[in-house]
């Protein structure tokens, strides 16, 4: 066994243990991981033995220890990005019913770094770690804005894709022309497309290159919508996302909030 398979098969014991309701047994471990029980039980000793992988206190069945969650408040206090977002999805939540989010694109999912709950009667469901999916989501879209419609098939795939809602955008190709609507404006929406009675915003967040590293969103009840109109929360969170970019490097961000601004008025 080579070290990079050892610690492929360790990492997929965790994701086991991360995607699991409830502690989960050795035999169970190796049946999943279509892996000998003996082979499992040696890796969850190592990361027992390293805090990463526990014992429930009530059973002979494993879950994930306390060395993930200090992995988790290391990443969250120390990131650049988080760091720079916190603030600005702080302020977008105390507006009074948009929930913020802030999250990176892995793969063909998302994957949410930070949540910031409002006063919104409506409660989120998502936290830092969880997975979303790109095409029925704001935060997903926006991820996908400067990517050419040979990228985005290649990350999405053909389809059908996943319906979550009567509303969720299942071609391709009409997803595709949505997002390219969205890259002239500067941000995305997803309206009842991920939860009936939900509208989201999401824009993209830059690096100091100007590629896209991430994005942020604010989703809040589509029965506030009479009152909050689309644009200006669009206007909102892109002028966060801005700000964000240029705090991690992005010089041109500084201009183009400035140019959105007059443009607003």
């Amino acid at each position: 066994m080579t070290g990079n398979l050892s610690l492929e098969r360790g990492l997929a014991v965790l994701g086991v243990l991360k995607e699991a309701a409830d502690a989960v047994g050795v035999r169970e471990l190796a049946r999943r991981l279509e892996q000998s029980a003996p082979a499992v039980q040696r890796i969850l000793n190592t990361l027992t033995e390293h805090g990463y992988v526990e014992q429930a206190f009530d059973s002979r069945r494993y879950r994930l220890g306390a060395s993930v969650l200090a992995l988790a408040r290391h990443m969250l206090s120390k990131d650049r990005l988080i760091a720079a977002a916190e603030p600005e999805l702080q302020a977008l939540a105390a507006e009074g019913c948009f929930n913020a989010f802030l999250g990176v694109r892995r793969g063909d999912q998302g994957i949410y770094l930070l949540t910031v709950q409002s006063r919104s009667p409506v409660v989120i469901r998502s936290s830092p770690g969880e997975t979303f999916p790109l095409h029925s989501t704001a935060l997903g879209k926006a991820f996908l804005m400067e990517s050419s419609r040979e990228t985005i098939m290649a990350i999405i795939g053909e389809g059908p894709l996943g319906r979550l809602t009567e509303r969720t955008i299942t071609d391709p190709e009409k997803l595709i022309v949505q997002i390219m609507s969205a890259r002239t404006i500067g941000y995305a929406t997803s309206i009842d497309e991920n939860f009936v009675g939900l509208i989201a915003v999401g824009a993209p967040v830059r690096d100091a290159s100007g590629a896209i590293l991430g994005g942020i969103s604010v989703a809040y009840p589509r029965s506030v919508g009479p009152h909050v109109a689309i644009a200006q929360v669009g206007e909102a969170v892109l002028g966060a996302a801005l700000r964000i970019s240029a705090a991690l490097g992005f010089e041109r961000a500084a201009e183009t909030e400035q140019r959105g601004a007059r443009y607003a008025t």
